[in-house]
């Protein structure tokens, strides 16, 4: 039985040229528009990663666009307090400004009350625990020990105290901080248990601006209309609430960010570089051309009809380059801010009235809606354009590749012929060489 093995080409072993370089080379030659696709193939893709990026950063400038006229855009308040100890407050958008003199009379406590040390524990017993006017039934069973009946009650649902065991004595501290979160005990063990209140459930307590309010826990909320206080121990303290400027101007820095991104990956892109002869990959791509013309357009242009002394991006400390990249003046922006805080939020966000999206709306606006616009309509399009190249090129590679087998196939069919033939003849002549040698 004999196993077929694999084919084996030996080169020029009858006439001693290397026919496998030959081959080598000759295909290099026939492989000449494959490598022509290939090239192509990376020119396309290296095309295709750029407009993935531009359309990345085009998304993300629509959303921080967007941002700029949310409607707590630009309008984050402030608090602070002269004292934390005290008191410390958190505010949200429509906190009213203004200066608070708040005193803390009294902080919030919970009930807390305990029994007797080494209370009995009758088995067939049951404690009945009141707070809020939810009454929970916890049992004694057989061979319960102090901080076994602790557990039980901790593990018991909506039992509305917590339980421990503090020098042989069972503490039940109300869950309900202040008056209302006062414990009532009953049942057949409370007897037995002797409870006794060791700290009186209190409201907390104390004065803003000399007005009395309350609470039942340690947060005093909109006492300050848009205001949570949070007390922390009696005292006097002054809490000053304001527009939050810097978080203003961190939401218009990541504007400029967004912005300039986009913008200066477009100018890499399309540039061209005289000194050393080198070109951007997108250079000369008029769709991307197009959209860092307008974007700078957009952004450098006064909103049409707003009037006053705010009407565009540079007039609040928003200032375009040579490059066509924006700059934040921080100072100029504080000033426009604490100046008019409305014009400001304007010149982002301004919102015509009718309908559409242009020259009269604000700036951040425009970005928005050109930028949503040109990234579904054009870039969508180029990105499945690139798509479809690639596969087309992909296609001919395909092709081309089974073409090249054959011609492979061939060359290697003649030059193996060739090989026989030379083998031949040096056959033919070694036999003529000895029949004449005998004569």
């Amino acid at each position: 039985m004999s196993t077929a093995g694999p084919a084996v080409s030996f080169s020029g072993l009858g006439s001693g040229i290397d026919t496998a370089s030959i081959i080598e080379a000759l295909m290099r030659i026939e492989r000449m528009p494959i490598d022509r696709i290939e090239a192509e193939k990376t020119r396309v893709k290296a095309k295709q990663g750029v407009v993935q990026e531009i359309n990345g950063l085009l998304t993300k400038l629509r959303d921080a666009a967007a941002k700029m006229y949310a409607p707590d855009a630009l309008t984050g308040k402030t608090a602070k307090s002269a004292d934390d100890t005290v008191a410390s407050a958190s505010v949200g958008s429509a906190a009213a400004a203004g200066t608070y003199n708040v005193t803390v009379t009294s902080l919030a406590q919970a009930h807390t009350t305990a029994s007797t040390a080494g209370p009995p524990l009758v088995a067939g017993q049951a404690l009945d625990i009141t707070v809020g006017g939810e009454t929970v039934n916890v049992a004694v069973e057989s061979g319960d020990t102090l901080q076994g009946f602790a557990d039980r009650i901790n593990g018991t649902d909506d039992v509305g105290v917590s339980a421990s065991v503090v020098n042989d004595k069972l503490v039940l501290i109300s869950t309900t901080s202040g008056g209302g979160g006062a414990i009532t005990l009953g049942g057949s063990a409370a007897a037995g248990f002797g409870f006794a209140t060791t700290q009186a459930g209190l409201d907390a307590a104390a004065t803003i601006n000399g007005l009395a309010v309350t609470s039942s826990g340690n947060t005093i909320e909109n006492a300050i209309n848009g205001v949570s206080l949070t007390l922390s121990k009696t005292g006097s303290t002054t809490i000053t609430v304001g527009a939050d400027t810097a978080g203003a101007e961190a939401q218009a820095k990541a504007f400029v960010d967004a912005y300039n991104a986009v913008v200066s990956n477009i100018r890499a892109a399309t540039s061209y570089d005289a000194a050393t002869k080198t070109s951007g990959t997108l250079q000369g791509d008029g769709s991307i051309t197009q959209l860092g013309g307008q974007l700078r357009s957009i952004a450098g242009s006064a909103i049409a009809g707003m009037g006053g002394m705010y009407d565009s991006l540079a007039q609040i400390g928003i200032t375009g380059s040579r490059e066509g990249t924006l700059t934040l003046d921080s100072a100029k922006f504080q000033a426009a801010l604490e100046a008019d805080p409305d014009a400001v939020r304007d010149v982002f966000g301004r919102d015509d009235g009718d309908g559409e999206v242009g020259g009269a709306d604000g700036i951040a606006r425009q970005l928005q809606s050109f930028a949503s616009t040109f990234s579904t309509d054009i870039l969508s399009a180029r990105l499945t354009g690139f798509t479809t190249s690639l596969t087309r090129l992909d296609d001919k590679i395909e092709g081309l590749e089974v073409l090249m087998d054959l011609k492979e196939q061939r060359l290697r069919a003649q030059f193996t012929a060739m090989e026989k033939a030379v083998a031949l003849f040096q056959s033919q002549g070694q036999d003529l060489a000895a029949r004449l040698g005998a004569l």
